[in-house]
């Protein structure tokens, strides 16, 4: 059983939910988009769980990047 791989993707969805939360009130979308994510990355992609935490920074990288050029309502 791949342990380490099911662990990852809890501890993933866990820390997306709570950015979520503390950006926009609710995480869920974020978790569901981190473990679709994973979903990929294994599945069709083939990546192991380090390609797949690659794909989780990128995630975080695209999250900083649209919050920094997002106009914030006064």
């Amino acid at each position: 059983m791949p342990y380490t791989t099911i662990l990852l993707i809890v501890c993933c969805a866990l820390f997306y939910n709570r950015v979520g939360e503390f950006e926009s009130g609710s995480g869920g979308w974020l978790a569901l988009l981190s473990v679709a994510l994973w979903a990929v990355g294994i599945f069709a992609l083939r990546f192991g769980w380090l390609g797949n935490l690659l794909l989780q920074a990128g995630l975080f990288l695209g999250l900083t990047i649209w919050n920094m050029t997002r106009q914030k309502p006064k």
